[in-house]
C-alpha cells in the first residue's frame, strides 16, 4: 500500500458515540472503554500504515504496544460523540511512537489523550524485527505531512507522584 497525503491534518481513526454500557457508577465513561476507544483508534492507525490481516499474513509480522500512557482531561457522558485523532511523533527501524487525542466532538473539547510506542515483532520468533521499507515509507509520509503541527497534548508526561 502506497499512501499519498496531501495538506497538513491529523489522522482520525476513531469515531463513536459512547453507550449506555460504557458508563460507570459515576454517571461517566468508564477508563477501561477509554483503552478501547485508544486500541481502535490504534488499531485503523496501524491499517492505514499498511499493518493490517494481509500484511500479518504475508509478512508473519505485526507490532506489539510496550508502552502507554492515558491523561483523562474530561468527562465523556451517555450519547457524547467521540472523535479520535492520531499523530505519529517518530519512528525508526524496529519501533513506532504516536499519540491519541480524544474529543468530545458535539461539545468540542479534548476528552483524554494516549502517547504509545509500539514494537514491530515476528510473530513467529515473538521477537522485534526491522519493519518493510514499504512501512517505513508510509511512515515517513506521514510524518512529513504532520510536521507543522502543534504537539499534542501532554507529550512524554510521566505520572504524578504524590508528596506527603
Amino acid at each position: 500500500m502506497d499512501i499519498q497525503l496531501k495538506g497538513v491534518h491529523p489522522l482520525v481513526t476513531y469515531r463513536g458515540k459512547v453507550p449506555a454500557d460504557w458508563l460507570d457508577y459515576n454517571g461517566h465513561m468508564n477508563v477501561s472503554y477509554y483503552m478501547r476507544v485508544f486500541c481502535d483508534a490504534t488499531d485503523q492507525f496501524l491499517e492505514f500504515i499498511g499493518i493490517d490481516p494481509t500484511y500479518r499474513d504475508r509478512t508473519k509480522c505485526s507490532t506489539f504496544v510496550v508502552e502507554n500512557h492515558v491523561n483523562y482531561l474530561r468527562e465523556l457522558h451517555l450519547g457524547s460523540e467521540m472523535r479520535g485523532e492520531t499523530r505519529l511523533l517518530g519512528f525508526d527501524n524496529k519501533k513506532l511512537s504516536y499519540h491519541h487525542s480524544l474529543y468530545n466532538d458535539d461539545k468540542g473539547y479534548l476528552a483524554a489523550t494516549s502517547e504509545w510506542i509500539s514494537v514491530h515483532v515476528n510473530l513467529e520468533k515473538r521477537s522485534s524485527c526491522p519493519m518493510e521499507d514499504e512501512l517505513k515509507y508510509n511512515l515517513e509520509e506521514i510524518f512529513k505531512s504532520q510536521q507543522s503541527l502543534p504537539l499534542p497534548l501532554n507529550i512524554g508526561r510521566s505520572i504524578m507522584s504524590w508528596e506527603d
